[in-house]
């Protein structure tokens, strides 16, 4: 009757343990989890500051004229009937 009695204490302790062992795994991977979902948290409100960004500027493209003429004039665009002017700049020649 003793030996059935060891058997079980021993059985328990280890049945512990290993519930212990998976208790803490658990623990650990939940911790993980909350770490990526506070991560994957930050990345997407970057992410909706700049579609908002975004959604002003295309605003602005589709509305401001001002913006519409500074873009245009960096990019070179002209206008239907406008004059366009280079001026090249006159090569010194050293010669007197």
């Amino acid at each position: 009757m003793r030996f059935i009695q060891r058997g079980l204490s021993i059985l328990a302790v280890v049945m512990l343990l290993i519930s212990l062992y998976r208790f803490v795994e658990g623990f650990q991977n939940w911790q993980e989890a909350r770490q990526i979902k506070q991560q994957s948290l930050y990345e997407l409100a970057a992410l909706e500051r700049e579609r908002d960004r975004l959604k002003i500027r295309v605003e602005k493209l589709k509305t401001d004229e001002l913006t519409k003429e500074r873009l245009a004039r960096r990019l070179s665009y002209i206008k239907p009937g406008e004059t366009v002017y280079k001026i090249v700049p006159v090569a010194e020649s050293g010669q007197e």
